[in-house]
This record gives structure tokens, C-alpha cells and sequence, in this order.
């Protein structure tokens, strides 16, 4: 029988405990210490946040 493995897509450093792990979606907190500050290494950036309000004073910044 054939070995399939499957790729992870995304690849985390932990910014306490300075673990580096891999996962199949977007991880919430490290599987070490549960911390939860990730830093982004490989995969696809999560979406990120659209002004909807019109104003730029509540989402720090974006180019309206």
C-alpha cells in the first residue's frame, strides 16, 4: 500500500515559547504553551479586516 501524506499549509513560530510547528488550517495557539501570538512563517494570510464604516479613525489606517 502506498504512503500518502499530506502537506501542511501553514507553518507557525510561537512567540513565547519559540516552538515551530506546522498545521492543516489557520492555528489559534501554540500546541506547546497555548500562547497566542503566532507568527505567520508559511501558507496563506488570513483575510484581512475591511473599513466598512468610511472612516479610517477605527481601523487604524487603511487607503480611503
Amino acid at each position: 500500500m502506498e504512503r500518502t501524506e499530506i502537506a501542511a499549509e501553514h507553518s507557525y513560530r510561537c512567540a513565547d515559547c519559540g516552538l515551530i510547528f506546522a498545521s492543516e488550517s489557520h492555528a489559534e495557539k501554540c500546541p506547546r504553551c497555548r500562547c497566542r501570538v503566532l507568527i505567520h512563517l508559511k501558507g496563506e494570510p488570513r483575510a484581512g479586516k475591511k473599513c466598512c464604516s468610511g472612516s479610517c479613525a477605527g481601523c487604524g489606517g487603511c487607503s480611503h
